[in-house]
């Protein structure tokens, strides 16, 4: 059987590495990626990085070369793949070479989100989602960017803040919620990273957004809802993530927001699956890394064993380090409107000197979701009894005295 997955972000690899721990033999199963960029798999969350150091792409790679050839998966680097002809079961690259597959695995990825507002189309205005804007960046701040405004309050938009606050002499986060992080933090934890941030002199402009940018050739500012305009001759997008389906749409497969698949992430083509960030599943598209995580093995067993797996939606976490603030945001940790939340019971403590703060979420006894900001402590306690019964005086028991 020949596998051939477009994408080698965290998606394909996986996919890849899943396919091959299953199937070691090389003669009974091929797998080859084909992969935009001209590098090999890299840390995307670590792009921010380039800003303030002289890294390269190939010092933020995961797996060095060695790595592919003991696991005989072919890596196919700078082949963007133009067309997917289903009746021939092809894909067709760029320079029109044609490559057979048995199946097919998507995993192109996503977009970041641009904003319809005038002006983005001026010079020293960035999105940041491959090395080479990264890089791109990189290169362009160092000629006269004194002040830069960065669209968007989230994880990719906070790191790109830290990184970049010693390089310039102002850094200002636009953010359209009432605080950081809306889809991670409650208003509570979101302050204490805030705060954290401030220390190294980044500012903070919330509840509100960037109306047009200005500029001639280059962009000058940025000019805010209220008629603000703040100085900027670096304007960076960080707003989230669009998926890449234009290849899946133009082969007639069923798309939406992202690639739709089943409960074995198959499409509506049983030869062709999908992973990471372009799936769609039961209307949900995570655009997370857990759930990249989560479909490579369910992918892998269902190429080879057919309808053998299911996949179970994802449950949101993330556990890093956000500009250098430990953080772990799992399951669910706000409450929606119109959500009893007498049938919830929420534990929380607060440290606003230490910079500290905790929240557990139980129903009926059960761990459904959790917030740590500023240590590592019971995180891993966490990660493992999400979902699971515990008891309230257990998570108490946990709890630091301020």
């Amino acid at each position: 059987m020949k596998v051939v997955i477009i994408g080698n972000g965290i998606a394909g690899i996986s996919v890849a590495s899943n396919l091959r721990k299953l199937e070691p033999d090389s003669n009974k199963l091929t797998v080859e990626i084909y992969a935009r960029e001209p590098y090999e798999y890299y840390a995307r969350i670590r792009l921010p990085e380039i800003f303030d150091s002289r890294l390269n792409a190939s010092d933020i790679q995961i797996y060095r070369p060695q790595w592919y050839a003991e696991k005989k998966i072919a890596v196919y680097k700078n082949q963007e793949v133009a067309k997917i002809e289903r009746e021939k079961q092809e894909i067709v690259l760029r320079n029109e070479t044609r490559v057979h597959y048995d199946k097919l695995v998507l995993c192109m990825g996503s977009d970041s989100y641009k904003p319809s507002i005038p002006n983005l189309d001026l010079h020293g205005v960035f999105s940041v989602r491959e090395f080479g804007d990264a890089e791109a960046i990189r290169n362009y701040i160092t000629f006269g960017t004194k002040h830069a405004v960065i669209l968007g309050g989230g994880l990719l938009g906070l790191e790109i803040a830290r990184h970049l606050v010693d390089e310039v002499q102002t850094v200002t986060v636009v953010e359209l919620f009432p605080h950081l992080l809306p889809k991670q933090m409650d208003e509570t934890g979101a302050n204490i990273l805030q705060k954290y941030m401030e220390q190294f002199g980044c500012k903070f402009i919330l509840g509100t957004e960037v109306t047009g940018l200005l500029g001639d050739r280059k962009v000058t500012g940025s000019q805010l809802k209220n008629g603000v305009v703040l100085p900027a001759e670096t304007v960076l997008i960080a707003m989230g993530v669009r998926p890449r389906i234009k290849l899946a749409k133009e082969a007639g497969l069923s798309v939406s927001r992202g690639v739709i698949v089943n409960e074995y992430l198959c499409t509506d083509d049983q030869y062709i699956f999908a992973a990471g960030d372009c799936v769609e599943f039961q209307g949900v598209v995570w655009g997370i890394i857990p759930a990249a995580l989560d479909h490579a093995p369910v992918v892998a067993h269902n190429i080879l064993w057919p309808n053998s797996v299911q996949y179970r939606q994802t449950i949101p976490q993330n556990t890093l380090k956000v500009a250098g603030i430990d953080l772990l945001s799992a399951g669910k940790v706000i409450l929606n409107p119109g959500e009893e939340a007498e049938s919830y019971r929420i534990i929380a403590e607060l440290d606003e000197k230490m910079l500290r703060y905790e929240k557990y979420v139980l129903k009926d006894q059960t761990l459904l979701g959790s917030i740590i900001v500023g240590s590592r402590e019971n995180q891993k306690f966490v990660l493992e009894m999400m979902g699971k019964k515990v008891s309230e005086a257990e998570i108490t028991s946990r709890l630091w005295t301020t």
